[in-house]
């Protein structure tokens, strides 16, 4: 396994970062732990040319939706039998749960340090879990 220091905050925006509306994504350069963005729109002639081609680089895929929601439901699941998760369950089973889930959050914003807290967690795991995935053991500076 390969031992390298990355960027947390950037992993994780690697992760949580979808390109519908244009060609783009993130790799990881696993010789320097770098997270490389290739995108239209930005000057490319920092990024080597075999970026795609490398196996050096490793695409970071984003996060499908359903592994968001799973973030969602788990944070509620972790509020236990209270009004509010009553509240972000019903959220989450309206349509456009992932807006109506920040809607219902931002009315209670006592559960808004939580919720990004709990986030954050769960995205640093699953940064952790796409490094082993990949034959990485990272050191997150």
């Amino acid at each position: 396994m390969t031992s390298l220091k990355i960027n947390l905050d950037d992993i994780i925006q690697a992760l949580t970062t979808r390109f519908d509306m244009v060609e783009g994504g993130f790799y990881l350069d696993t010789e320097t732990g770098d997270i490389l963005l290739s995108t239209e729109g930005i000057d490319e002639g920092d990024l080597p040319e075999d970026l795609e081609d490398n196996p050096r680089y490793r695409q970071i895929d984003p996060l499908a939706s359903h592994e968001s929601f799973q973030i969602m439901e788990d944070f509620v699941d972790s509020l236990g039998e209270t009004k509010q998760a009553d509240k972000l369950r019903d959220a989450l089973n309206r349509r456009k749960p992932f807006r109506q889930f920040k809607d219902t959050l931002h009315d209670h914003t006592d559960l808004s340090d939580a919720w990004y807290a709990f986030e954050q967690q769960e995205l640093a795991r699953l940064a952790g879990e796409w490094c082993e995935d990949n034959g990485i053991e990272a050191e997150w500076v």
